[in-house]
């Protein structure tokens, strides 16, 4: 049910709260000596699991002397593995005790602190489907247990508290092979948050969002980065947008280079970038790329020949792979990130792949299309520094074996050519230069899987501080109305920090891509934005959601806005609203504190909100968007016996709200006539861009389209309000309802005065000309929706997939 969605929505934005001042009372109860079982790495990468490991943490104020301490498998079993003489654990260090050093540096990329060569005893063996970790002391008393998978051993102690820890899975494909068991860390002392004895502990906690539910692989650096990067330095800007003027953009700074140039990106299918790289790497220009090497539908064809152009030019790509036959497992589901080094000086930090979709090589002049995105290109020491030390460790051939040249995929097949430049010129490019900025700058940087999730900090922690007053926009190819369905955890919580921005009084304007969308899947950018308008709705909230292609090949931007206390920030990067993104993928973003780069940004934003996709290079006999309340969609003859499923959907396509008190929808064209009209109660107003769908009967729209509408006619449920029936108009015994062959559906302002008409089949209305017949199970919606000019054949079109409460892209 969509109503009990809601309230799990609203209960985890109460529980994160709880939690964490749990855990942190918890934490600073700590506060004598203590060395606990930190992390297991239980089923290794590697064939027969050579690289298994156990890490320990000293979390109490002082060293412990480890000493013939022990770790054992079993509270029972006599064999263990026991430590050294005069091995000292200081405070606050970790350790790990491997089962052979070599095997450990292979998947780890480090070398253990101890492994069982180094201690007394055998290796205690972790089994895959469940087992015990039990540390003891020279005493043999039991100091800390950890039960994971299948083990029973909590039947027969009370050390251990509720059922074993179990391994997250992000998603289906989310590997238990090489997952790290660990606890949760304090994101400032990087210490365990806390010691209950149980599951709750660690971070494959399935039942907390924020602390708990995340995974993590041998070559990870949760240590260095478990906070983003705060670094306030004078900067040189460039703001590029996409698909306006990016490749030019790029291709200018590729041509500069005179050094080097380094590429992390998700994909590399760009032929004329390729070219131009090719071109740098000939000049001497060392040219390396570091690439996705299992994209969804692979390497393509065209980036195995860009990179054979680039080879013969000495420029190199590289791939960040999984090689089963080389027994090797990539660190990162995907590398998603999107960056790019230029001798040292300039980082760009974008949105986009280097693909053509988003780079068209095109004049632009007459026009072109593409994908929506943001790039910036930073010139500042301390920033260049930090993408240089992170490009640094993932690409490290020499330490993992993940890293590998992309010849290990053989080139594109013989006789490959690559498909011959394209002039599209269906979107007339509204930002054609980029803009610079010199100054002083606050920056932040966020990385996933590593910080991405951190409360207080970051992008999260950017929108709790938005309260009254404060405006957020959002422009994202991805935002998940729950990250996973059918879990009551499974909230996403960047939308669910949107939502209580906007319940402290914050405006928050969401716009999401309608071109990659699948509407009818619950997951979708559709359903994200029902939830939000209903929501918003419902409860007077400035929160608006709209879908949109603005440059006719999809919204592929990550970008998000932020106007807090009169100052602006902008983030740009590569982080979707989905839990892979945030836990699994490589990503990286920026924010930065400027109120001209917000300035700047929040005009791509608010062109593309109910911009017009398509528009004519001449604007002769463009009609802009009503002033007025519109119908935008009407469900006259749903399938079977389902009538009461029919629909009407209104839209606010101003810039204002609109009060609906006393406005009404009907089929009566007199008071006199047998029909109906049904009016809004008092106070109920729809904000700009927003929508209302009154439905015959709620449990049948419910049933057929899974949510509840915002009215409905007759009252077949108490969750959702009735308008009123008019006594004065028509029979008091019908009911408005839209008739299978034809009717017309009047909008009324609170004077009466018709506003919108629409007619079909056999309905007509004074001079205006009416659609035709709508087919049984088809809907006849407004598109654009902003658009009126009081004919129904021109504003009107069939469509087989009904959709109320989502509006079309504008075209």
């Amino acid at each position: 049910m969509k109503s009990s969605r809601i309230l799990i929505l609203v209960f985890l934005s109460v529980f994160w709260v709880v939690v964490v001042a749990g855990l942190s009372a918890a934490n600073q109860a700590i506060d004598t000596p203590s060395i606990l079982i930190d992390a297991v790495y239980y089923d290794g990468q590697l064939s027969s699991e050579p690289d298994e490991a156990i890490r320990l943490v000293n979390w109490s104020g002082g060293p412990v002397d480890l000493s013939q301490w022990s770790l054992n498998d079993s509270l029972t079993d006599s064999s263990r593995l026991v430590f050294p003489s005069n091995f000292i654990l200081p405070a606050g260090e970790r350790i790990w005790i491997a089962k052979d050093e070599i095997a450990f540096r292979r998947s780890f990329g480090y070398s253990p602190t101890l492994s069982a060569a180094d201690m007394s005893g055998s290796w205690i063996g972790l089994a895959n489907s469940g087992d015990e970790v039990v540390l003891s002391d020279d005493q043999d008393q039991l100091i800390d247990l950890v039960l994971y998978e299948n083990s029973a051993a909590g039947a027969t102690t009370s050390a251990w508290v509720g059922e074993p820890l179990q391994p997250y899975k992000i998603h289906s494909r989310t590997a238990v092979e090489g997952q790290i068991l660990y606890r949760k860390p304090d994101p400032l002392s990087g210490l365990p948050l806390m010691d209950s004895n149980s599951a709750a502990d660690w971070a494959q906690d399935p039942q907390d969002p924020i602390w708990g539910r995340k995974v993590l692989y041998p070559g990870w650096n949760l240590e260095m980065y478990r906070l983003p990067t705060s670094i306030t330095t004078t900067a040189a800007l460039t703001l590029a947008v996409a698909p306006d003027h990016s490749f030019e953009f790029l291709a200018a700074q590729i041509d500069q280079a005179q050094q080097e140039i380094l590429i992390e990106s998700h994909t590399f299918d760009n032929a004329a970038l390729a070219d131009r790289l090719a071109q740098a790497a000939a000049r001497g220009v060392d040219v390396t790329l570091l690439l996705e090497g299992g994209p969804p539908g692979g390497v393509s064809n065209q980036a195995k020949a860009n990179c054979e152009s680039l080879a013969a030019a000495g420029g190199e790509c590289w791939l960040m792979r999984s090689d089963s036959d080389a027994d090797v497992s990539d660190r990162y589901d995907y590398i998603h990130s999107k960056f790019m080094i230029f001798d040292q000086k300039t980082v760009i930090i974008s949105s986009e792949n280097l693909s053509p979709n988003s780079m068209p090589p095109d004049p632009k002049s007459d026009g072109t299309w593409g994908r929506r995105g943001t790039l910036i290109a930073v010139t500042a020491p301390e920033i260049v520094n930090y993408f240089s030390t992170l490009w640094q460790m993932d690409f490290a051939p020499e330490q993992f074996g993940d890293v590998q040249p992309i010849d290990v995929l053989g080139g594109p097949p013989p006789g490959f050519n690559p498909p011959p430049a394209s002039n599209p010129i269906t979107y007339t490019v509204q930002h054609p230069s980029p803009v610079h900025f010199n100054g002083t700058f606050g920056f932040e940087i966020i990385q996933a899987p590593e910080n991405a999730l951190v409360p207080d900090l970051g992008i999260l922690g950017r929108i709790r501080a938005a309260e009254a007053g404060d405006v957020i926009l959002t422009q994202q190819l991805v935002e998940r109305p729950v990250w996973r369905e059918n879990d009551p955890y499974g909230g996403n919580p960047r939308l669910l920090e949107l939502v209580e921005a906007a319940r402290r009084g914050a405006e928050v304007w969401m716009m999401l891509d309608n071109f990659f969308d699948k509407s009818s899947k619950p997951l979708s950018n559709h359903a994200t934005c029902i939830y939000v308008n209903q929501l918003a709705l419902k409860e007077g909230l400035e929160l608006h959601c709209q879908l949109q292609n603005p440059a006719g090949l999809g919204i592929h931007n990550k970008m998000m806005l932020f106007h807090i206390d009169g100052i602006g920030y902008s983030h740009i990067g590569s982080i979707n609203g989905s839990e892979q993104s945030f836990k699994g993928n490589r990503e990286v973003g920026i924010t930065i504190q400027s109120d001209d780069v917000y300035a700047a940004l929040a005009k791509v934003f608010w062109g593309d909100w109910r911009f017009v996709n398509y528009l004519p290079l001449t604007f002769h006999s463009y009609i802009g968007p009503a002033d007025h309340l519109l119908i935008s969609e009407v469900y006259p003859d749903p399938y079977g016996a389902l009538d009461a499923a029919e629909f009407v959907e209104l839209v606010n396509p101003t810039g204002f709200s609109i009060d609906l008190s006393g406005y009404s929808v009907s089929d009566a064209l007199t008071p006199e006539e047998f029909a109906d009209l049904r009016r809004f109660p008092e106070g109920v107003t729809v904000p700009p861009g927003g929508v209302i769908v009154i439905a015959q009967q709620a449990t049948a729209f419910f049933d057929s389209f899974k949510f509840e509408p915002h009215f409905e006619i007759l009252n077949s449920s108490d969750q959702v309000p009735d308008l009123l029936d008019d006594p004065g108009w028509g029979d008091p015994n019908q009911f408005f309802r839209l008739g299978n062959q034809g009717d017309v559906v009047l909008l009324r302002d609170s004077e009466d005065r018709v506003i919108d008409v629409v007619g079909y089949g056999s309905g007509v209305f004074e001079e205006r000309s009416s659609c035709e017949l709508v087919p049984t199970g088809q809907s006849l919606r407004r598109r654009p929706f902003w658009r009126d000019t009081a004919q129904c054949v021109n504003d009107f079109e069939i469509w087989p997939a009904p959709d109320p409460g989502m509006l079309p892209a504008d075209q």
